[in-house]
């Protein structure tokens, strides 16, 4: 069997495939595009008033949370922390939580969400924890796909917990996301590409 027999392509067969190959060839491209961050006015826990443009120049990990979350906020909230401290704190990054329970997430719940984990936002302003309207909220969870289920847990103090998607997001400076994660990111891998767009 002759080298690159597999490779030649008829006059028929290259009409037949030249659509697929065309389909294939732009998807890459589209897919290999960075998308613009959705534009967006939240409140922060102390209330000042947090934009896309506010946090331009900035590198921003944008994580969904809620002030009652007892498993996977956790997670998220503890490895971001483990990540600041391997990264030596930069100044030019955002650690973004955006609520998916805002009825619940008053300013005070999410200034003691911070206190929980030994994070002094009112000092370090690079954490923020938004909140505001349900529906500028919903535009945000749409945009990235995040499925939000309430689930009634008597046992729970408050009675109930967020069921929802771990997602992570890594924006540069620009307003584009550079990297759509979850919160068992590799952190290694992870620190690398934001010191890249520090």
């Amino acid at each position: 069997m002759k080298p690159g027999r597999f490779f030649r392509l008829t006059s028929s067969s290259a009409s037949r495939w030249l659509p697929v190959l065309l389909i294939l060839l732009f998807a890459g491209v589209s897919h290999g595009q960075q998308s613009r961050v959705v534009d967006f006015s939240l409140q922060n826990w102390d209330g000042q008033t947090v934009t896309l443009a506010s946090l331009q120049g900035k590198v921003v990990l944008l994580a969904f949370s809620y002030a009652f979350c007892s498993v996977s906020c956790p997670i998220i909230t503890g490895r971001l922390s483990s990540l600041d401290r391997a990264l030596d704190s930069p100044t030019g990054i955002r650690y973004l939580h955006v609520s998916i329970d805002p009825e619940m997430d008053t300013q005070k719940r999410r200034q003691d969400y911070f206190d929980l984990y030994k994070i002094d936002a009112q000092k370090d302003k690079r954490w923020m924890f938004v909140s505001g309207k349900r529906e500028d909220l919903a535009v945000l969870w749409t945009e990235y796909g995040i499925d939000i289920e309430k689930v009634k847990e008597k046992r729970l103090p408050e009675g109930y917990y967020m069921k929802y998607s771990p997602k992570l997001l890594l924006i540069d400076g620009n307003g584009l996301i550079s990297l759509e994660t979850d919160f068992y990111f590799d952190e290694e891998e992870l620190k690398s590409t934001v010191e890249a767009l520090l």
